[in-house]
């Protein structure tokens, strides 16, 4: 699997002189890496100064993995040749197959592959975005890609995907690996979660899919997986089917099985970012017990009667600093706060004076005991401010209390069920 995240050589088949075609995009994505670069375009003799074939097989180099952008009616083809060159990674951007009906042509597809011992992604994807080399397969443009971090992401869905890039490069969270792998012909979420599991870079696994392999309910799992799955009702299921030909079961019966396996199974996508956020920033909590500690009643309120309703959660200790708090109220809080609490939700009204005034003491003396910490604010462009400075204690924040703690009562029953602990 290496050979699709860092590649040394790479064939662009589809690879396009004009700008704003999808194999223009995707050459000048995958130029910005360090890999060597044949574009392969029958009717062009260069692209940009950079050399173009008219077939993978006039290439002399040995080609580590070629990246697929045309029409569904010449894939075969084109795979034919990767196999003949000796091509065993093949990314299929490519739609136009098993999602408009076209199952025939997707799994002679397959076949082909098979035959050569390739492995494919895709086809109807936007590929592969490895972090750490800024290798991308991707034909958008203005995307804002995350830093090198800790969470892997896998969708079925490139525009969930982009979301789920931009996301996190947006509240600074970094990601090791991501994969859209569209109607999954070969490479499936679990080839690529046991590829993940022996990735040193990968803490986390997030997922978005519309159906799973039933290898993924027969296996154990050593890294924490969230799982956001489309497809849920009959309409949804439908919609699947016209998206990425997914064959989508009954939801009750794969939230269950997911429970069993310890997998989280999360509602939408800012509970499946909250969680990403949690658990790439702070270490899991020993226990469901939360202290809070605030400058402001109103969020406090709110947060303390959505922690009554959870199962996981018990809100031990409130302790209201009232308005009149500075940065050494906030310290002394949590400096005398009982070693046996294992969630610490920071409110912060940021816009209080003597609070403003001091607020560079409180970044500065902030030492994190046994615990998880999150923190609350609401706000315009100064929480914003103080958010990035929160991020640099690893202290993630949220706007709205009730998305935070539905994530943490997830992050609780995870370390509580999981055998990934």
């Amino acid at each position: 699997m290496d050979a699709f995240f860092q590649p040394k050589s790479v064939a662009i088949i589809g690879a396009s002189a004009k700008e704003g075609k999808i194999g223009y995009e995707i050459l000048k994505n995958v130029l910005r890496s360090n890999a060597n670069v044949f574009p392969i375009n029958p009717t062009q003799k260069e692209i940009d100064g950079i050399k173009c074939y008219r077939s993978v097989l006039d290439i002399e180099e040995n080609i580590e993995l070629a990246i697929i952008a045309i029409p569904p009616e010449y894939v075969l083809d084109a795979m034919e040749e990767c196999g003949k060159k000796g091509i065993k990674h093949v990314i299929v951007i490519s739609g136009g197959f098993r999602e408009v009906g076209n199952d025939a042509i997707e799994r002679k597809m397959v076949d082909i592959a098979r035959e050569y011992g390739i492995r494919i992604i895709g086809p109807n994807c936007i590929g592969v975005f490895n972090a750490k080399n800024g290798f991308n397969t991707f034909f958008q443009r203005h995307m804002m890609l995350p830093h090198h971090g800790n969470v892997a992401i896998l969708t079925q869905s490139g525009t969930f995907g982009i979301g789920l890039l931009e996301k996190p490069a947006q509240e600074k969270i970094g990601v090791s690996k991501f994969v859209s792998y569209g109607n999954k012909s070969d490479v499936n979420e679990v080839d690529l979660i046991e590829y993940l599991e022996n990735d040193k870079e990968t803490k986390i696994i997030a997922i978005y899919a519309e159906d799973f392999s039933q290898k993924f309910f027969e296996r154990k799992y050593k890294k924490p997986i969230i799982v956001l799955k489309g497809g849920r009702s009959e309409t949804g299921k439908k919609a699947a089917s016209l998206h990425t030909g997914a064959m989508a079961t009954s939801y009750e019966i794969f939230q269950g099985v997911c429970k069993q396996l310890g997998i989280i199974v999360v509602d939408n996508f800012a509970e499946l970012f909250s969680i990403i956020k949690i658990m790439s920033m702070q270490k899991l909590p020993k226990n469901g017990k939360i202290a809070i500690i605030t400058n402001g009643a109103g969020p406090a309120v709110i947060a303390a009667d959505l922690i009554d309703e959870k199962d996981n959660l018990e809100l031990v200790e409130l302790i209201d600093l009232t308005g009149s708090a500075t940065a050494d109220d906030y310290l002394k809080a949590l400096e005398n706060l009982d070693d046996d609490i294992g969630i610490v939700a920071l409110i912060f009204v940021f816009h209080d004076a003597p609070l403003v005034a001091t607020l560079q003491k409180f970044y500065d003396g902030f030492r994190g005991k046994n615990a998880l910490y999150v923190a609350i604010a609401i706000g315009g462009d100064f929480v914003m401010e103080q958010k990035e400075k929160l991020s640099k204690l690893s202290i993630p924040l949220f706007d709205e209390p009730s998305i935070l703690i539905n994530a943490l009562d997830k992050v609780v029953w995870f370390k509580n069920e999981s055998s990934c602990n």
